[in-house]
């Protein structure tokens, strides 16, 4: 109670001051009066008791301030007192408050936008219910199906491999399964005509119950939702989900929505922030037991023993168990399941390679992310790089303030004559520098969210909905916070020193412009320090850009073994239209025949995938006449297309033909490969002639090879060219003539004689022709296309381009400000030796050289440092050493250019200074 009765009253006191007076006025009045009577009592007349009480009591002024001194609203009112003095000390000079705030407010904007993306997407652990528990069975980065491997490999698992596990969790608290990629399905709400498109999850029974996730409506899915395949159609639905297509509507569970064709049931609303495990840009909006993989994938055959391999594994780790026995209860469990499937007798060299196979736990607190994988070190390096960036605003400013503070030592050493504190006005010196590094984080605020958008945006490259959000928390206001008063702490401190060393004798007694242009030895330190460390950083920023720009370079500019002008692509999606494998066939001849009669159209084309994909179709392959080794990699990337692929994506055929529209049902299997492969397995350049079989039943061949077609750059652009097997799509059918599931092309491709952009509201026309039903998911450029798989470098380049060339404009700011200060305290110097005959020449290089001295010295701290810094970005480069001479060349120059440029305007202006104004000052 008397603390809060002392706050109170503090309180009261700031807003009542002069009520405060009064009654202390009446308090001491009371005790004059006291004393007087007591004394009075003890004989001594009136006059001599009130002298004796006044004497007793002292001055009441001081009596006063000895009172309000010992209070914590004193303090309170010295600060406020000292803010309201800087704040006219800054807004006494507009223009330095202005670049100031300016300066910081970028480069703590850049920091905090940064640190937004890094927290998103490296940081943030699931919202789930303990997720350090949590580990994933491998990486689990990659997706997608595959068969004939060993259990793990991509780490990949079967769905009876799964249920074993589940069944049987060991040590885990619980074990659960989820799929690997996220397909997109048609989903048609109640009283609705048009369908979504949107991203569907298939999980295990126990998958919510293992992650630890909570509805935020209704409930989740069960194990006996998840027993047996296509018993329970049921779903759980996203936040976003039941937002934008349920208008919130709490009655939402129990409706029917329909998912390619079948009716599901909506159980469950998940909470805002849970987007599954796999955190990507398009989550998953709905989740369906994994029991339903066949009416959500429109293929049947995943849920059959040792068939497919499309799950990923999560398991809740007990607290209990060790990491090192867990991790050898999976590879048990893992080899024991392979050795079930090699028969009785396992060769020696077979078991050992068991025994080698093991899928790594790894730690799923933070969720399973592509994102992550690409984006990783782009973030952390951009972090870095803004950071540089606030180190040189913060030594521009700390010049900026020195030289305030220098120019105001006068009026500091009167200060201490009078008395002041040397602690009061270093406080006052740190409380400006504070208070612009708060005014600055206060404009980095909003930068930072126009930033931040702008980056998700770009990382985002026109996805419908992106889990990621620029609005600022409670932790990005605590970094912004603390990035602001460290830099206000950073910066401050060179005026900080100087007032602590500062004397009032030699400002005193020297005339103004000798005080002016004193400060010793510290004045002159540490404004040179400062700018030799920002021409250090810049090159540092300059020689990162150059290397990064060039990388660009070097990938944008590269021989992919495809024509990437005038060639449009689209994604096709025949199954969520109803179509069946039947009739894929005739519906791919229908497409053709309708694109290519499109105006604009040279040639038109279907295929599995374009070109280039982040994805790929894959299989083993042998070849006629090739006897593989031991343990041999005979894998090869697949593509399906049709007749004019080759001519519309303008890859060459170097021997033989290319795929033709001959190539039909009736006509004999063929099929086109690679260079890589030609080399591999037919040295002697006769490729043309021999067969292909491949260990996939729906496209097992033989397939008589026709042709060898350029390499091309099916994936990665920083990796070689990988094998690769053109099919003939007319000719993928099933024993009987019909087409199977692979006989869907799921792109289309255009080669336009102009812009392709002008030709997409034609294709969906002739596409809606066909079958109004029949979606087509994406429609982009090649150009645009391409830019997807460079977007990393650039987002890296293109932001250490900008953050460099800003680290730049601010060194020049600097140099410029800190040349012109010296030049100006030196005047009178100047103004002699022009006055004894010294050249405007002369007294030019005497200002240029100092700047030269310093931009040596930068050079020289920078370049070793650019040097290791280069060294350790190396993985991030393409097919240019990190120590480029031409980059160390440019980048020195032209930190050069801007040092001399910055320095000549101040040395041009000493050169015109008229000797007997600056003597007259003197």
């Amino acid at each position: 109670m008397g603390l809060l009765n002392n706050i109170a009253q503090g309180v009261r006191s700031l807003f009542q001051r002069d009520r405060i007076e009064r009654e202390m006025d009446d308090e001491l009045r009371e005790f004059v009066e006291a004393s007087t009577a007591d004394k009075l009592r003890r004989g001594m007349s009136a006059e001599q008791a009130g002298r004796a009480a006044r004497v007793e009591m002292g001055s009441s002024n001081a009596v006063k301030h000895r009172i309000y001194s010992a209070t914590w609203e004193s303090k309170m009112e010295i600060f406020w007192r000292d803010l309201k003095h800087c704040v006219r000390g800054l807004l006494h000079s507009p223009g330095f408050t202005l670049i100031a705030v300016l300066s910081l407010g970028l480069g703590i904007g850049a920091n905090t936008a940064i640190f937004t993306l890094i927290r998103q997407v490296l940081l943030q652990q699931l919202p789930v219910r303990d997720p350090q528990q949590l580990v994933t069975f491998g990486e689990s980065t990659g997706g997608g199906v595959l068969g004939g491997i060993d259990l793990g490999t991509a780490d990949l698992f079967t769905y009876d491999f799964a249920r074993q596990l589940e069944a049987n969790p060991g040590p885990f608290q619980g074990v659960a399964t989820y799929s690997s990629f996220s397909p997109q399905v048609s989903v048609r709400l109640p009283n609705t005509a048009g369908a979504l498109q949107i991203s569907a999850s298939l999980v295990s029974g126990n998958f919510f119950s293992v992650l630890g996730a909570e509805p935020l409506l209704g409930r989740t899915i069960v194990r006996f939702d998840a027993d047996a395949p296509d018993r329970s159609p049921v779903a759980v639905i996203s936040y976003h989900l039941w937002q934008q297509s349920f208008s919130s509507d709490p009655a939402v569970l129990g409706k029917p929505v329909s998912i390619n064709g079948t009716p599901f049931t909506v159980i469950g609303v998940m909470p805002p922030a849970f987007h599954g495990i796999q955190q990507e840009l398009e989550p998953a909006e709905i989740w369906v037991p994994v029991t339903m993989t066949r009416e959500i994938l429109l293929q049947p055959g995943f849920l059959e023993p040792r068939s497919f391999y499309f799950l990923h594994m999560v398991a809740r780790r007990s607290p209990q168990s060790q990491l090192a026995t867990d991790q050898g209860w999976l590879d048990r469990q893992i080899r024991d399941y392979v050795r079930a499937g090699e028969g009785q007798t396992i060769a020696p060299a077979r078991q050992q390679e068991i025994e080698r196979i093991t899928a790594l736990l790894v730690s799923g607190a933070h969720g399973v992310s592509q994102l992550r994988s690409r984006y990783g070190d782009s973030l952390t390096i951009l972090m870095a790089i803004v950071g540089v960036v606030l180190l040189i605003a913060c030594a521009n400013l700390a010049n900026f303030l020195l030289a305030r503070t220098i120019a105001r030592q006068r009026e500091t050493a009167t200060r201490l004559a009078l008395g002041s504190s040397r602690g009061r006005i270093i406080w006052q010196s740190m409380l400006e520098a504070l208070l612009l590094s708060l005014s600055g984080g206060l404009l980095g605020l909003g930068l930072a969210f126009a930033a931040t958008r702008a980056l998700i945006a770009f990382v985002a490259r026109g996805a419908a909905y992106v889990p990621l959000n620029a609005s600022p928390d409670s932790t990005i206001l605590l970094f912004t916070l603390g990035v602001s008063i460290f830099a206000g702490l950073l910066f401050g401190l060179a005026p900080a020193l100087h007032l602590a060393r500062a004397s009032a004798m030699p400002a005193m007694n020297a005339g103004t412009r000798t005080a002016a242009s004193s400060g010793g030895r510290t004045s002159r330190w540490w404004p040179k320090a400062l700018v030799t460390a920002q021409i250090m950083f810049c090159l540092l920023l300059l020689v990162a850009a150059g290397l990064f720009l060039r990388t660009l370079g070097n990938l944008q500019n590269q021989d992919f073994g495809f024509e990437r002008t005038h060639l449009l692509i689209a994604d096709l999606a025949e199954s969520l239209a109803g179509y069946k494998p039947e009739q894929a066939p005739a519906l791919n001849q229908r497409v053709l025949e309708r694109l290519s009669a499109i105006p604009g159209v040279r040639s038109a084309a279907l295929a599995a995938l374009p070109p280039i994909s982040f994805g790929a179709w894959s299989s083993s392959v042998h070849f006629s006449g090739y006897t593989p080794g031991p343990k041999e990699d005979m894998g090869s990337e697949l593509n399906r297309v049709s007749g004019q692929y080759f001519e519309t994506t303008g890859i060459s055929i170097i021997a033989g033909r290319p795929i033709s529209p001959t190539d039909n049902a009736t006509s004999m299997k063929v099929a086109v490969v690679n260079e890589t492969i030609a080399r591999k397995f037919f040295p002697n350049g006769d490729a043309v002639g021999h067969t292909v079989k491949i260990d996939i039943d729906t496209v097992e061949g033989p397939w008589q090879i026709v042709g060898v077609a350029r390499d091309t750059k099916s994936g990665n652009p920083r990796q070689e060219p990988h094998r690769m097997v053109y099919l003939p799509i007319a000719q993928i059918l099933d024993k009987n003539g019909a087409g199977n599931q692979d006989s869907f092309a799921h792109t289309i491709l255009l080669r336009t004689e102009g812009d392709p952009a002008s030709t997409i509201n034609e294709l969906r026309s002739a596409i809606a022709g066909i079958d109004p039903n029949l979606p087509i998911l994406q429609v982009h450029t090649m150009h645009d296309h391409m830019e997807a798989f460079m977007s990393q470098e650039t987002l890296v380049s293109r932001l250490t381009a900008i953050f460099a060339l800003l680290a730049v404009l601010l060194a020049s700011i600097g140099l410029y400000g800190v040349m012109s200060f010296n030049v100006a305290r030196r005047s009178n110097e100047i103004g002699i030796r022009i006055a004894l005959g010294a050249s405007g020449a002369g007294v030019q290089w005497m200002v240029l050289r100092e700047s030269l001295v310093l931009l040596a010295a930068g050079l020289a701290l920078g370049i070793p440092i650019a040097l290791g810094a280069a060294r350790l970005i190396r993985a991030q480069l393409y097919q240019m050493s990190p120590f480029d001479p031409m980059i160390f060349i440019a980048a020195t120059a032209g930190i050069a250019a801007v040092t001399v440029l910055s320095a000549w305007l101040p040395a041009r202006r000493a050169a015109a200074v008229d000797p007997m104004a600056s003597l007259r000052c003197e």
